[in-house]
């Protein structure tokens, strides 16, 4: 794999291991769940902050070096858009899923939960898509 897929790919697990984090405190795993708006917000908020610094900080480290290697060639380039179809195709069955939902009787937090679980999975959808594609060499 390239620096730029492998730079992709850990940034996304780390996402999804923050997002981990979350849900096994919704679940009471590990910790507690943020009870309010203004606690859902300020997690949610803290771990935006945290995924653009690193992302920042990491794709800096890497051009120091070679400038070259956080671009995606031709290959990767056509492999993430497929992913990223993939990717969005979960996301509108998420929607569909979720107004569905609308109807049930569920507290503004499980709604919030629910997104987030869109997200994570239409996420990990499109990192084992893209690694799939990668290997099969499409």
């Amino acid at each position: 794999m390239s620096v730029h897929i492998k730079f992709v790919v850990f940034l996304s697990l780390g996402l999804l291991l923050v997002f981990a984090w979350h849900f096994a405190t919704v679940f009471g795993i590990a910790g507690s769940a943020p009870q309010t708006q203004g606690e859902f917000f300020i997690r949610f908020g803290i771990i935006v902050v945290v995924f653009v610094f690193f992302s920042i900080t990491t794709s800096l480290i890497i051009a120091r070096y070679d400038e070259q290697a956080i671009l995606p060639d031709e290959r990767e380039e056509k492999v993430e858009l497929k992913a990223e179809r993939n990717g969005g195709i979960v996301v509108y069955l998420g929607l569909i899923l979720l107004m569905w939902l609308v109807f049930k009787p569920l507290s503004p937090m499980q709604m919030a939960n629910s997104i987030l679980a869109v997200m994570c999975t239409a996420e990990l959808i499109k990192i084992g898509s893209g690694i799939y594609y990668l290997r099969r060499g499409h």
